[in-house]
């Protein structure tokens, strides 16, 4: 089977952040990078992390308490602490940046898929007719999400800009490891080496956006 990307260049992200901080890194690496990078990490402490378009008074009840932060990327509430985080910056001259949202979904979980099947072999992805409205992300799945039995494995959310497609998304199969994950989206995988200039970009977008009140209650 055809993989998603042609190629990718994998960051298994070990500094410790802030929620504002992970999702400064995630927009920072899009507006930075010359071909797709995937970047992997976990949290230091659990967080919820809730879609661009929700809002903080609907999903404030539900947090259990937990510190928030608004995605740049669309969908529902995800609670962090024992998932594996995944973000995927593909610049927009990529040709696997063209195509609907819809497409460009579909085509990241179908190449997330095999990784997944290889320790749970009943693995899919979502069937059209078998999503559920809701605001909290593991419990409602979308189309082409993926699902073991019951149980959902796999959900993300995109954004698009002029600089390509951001997706994030969420793994709850904790023992995968990186390069797993990496190797079923590309056929061909290098390592990530993170610019200078791309901490000093992190650093502003989580000052001037994300830890400021206004990013947190826009809606």
């Amino acid at each position: 089977m055809p993989k998603t990307l042609s190629r990718l260049q994998l960051w298994e992200d070990f500094s410790p952040r802030t929620p504002a901080g992970q999702m400064a890194c995630d927009e920072a690496l899009l507006q930075s990078c010359g071909m797709p990078v995937l970047r992997v990490y976990r949290w230091t402490a659990p967080a919820v992390t809730f879609g661009y378009a929700q809002r903080l008074a609907a999903v404030e009840p539900l947090a259990r308490r937990l510190p928030l932060m608004r995605r740049w990327s669309g969908g529902g509430m995800v609670f962090h602490g024992s998932d594996v985080t995944l973000a995927l910056a593909i610049p927009g001259s990529e040709a696997a940046a063209s195509g609907s949202s819809r497409d460009i979904y579909s085509a990241i979980h179908a190449g997330l898929l095999p990784a997944i099947q290889n320790y749970l072999p009943n693995a899919r992805l979502v069937l059209p007719e078998e999503c559920r409205c809701g605001p909290v992300c593991f419990e409602s799945p979308v189309a082409f999400d993926i699902i073991a039995g019951s149980s959902k494995i796999c959900g993300g959310a995109l954004r698009r800009s002029k600089a390509g497609v951001l997706y994030q998304g969420s793994l709850h199969l904790p023992f995968v490891a990186p390069a797993e994950i990496a190797n079923s989206l590309a056929a061909e995988v290098s390592r990530f080496e993170k610019a200078a200039s791309l901490q000093a970009a992190i650093e502003k977008l989580a000052s001037g956006k994300y830890e400021t009140p206004a990013w947190l209650a826009m809606r």
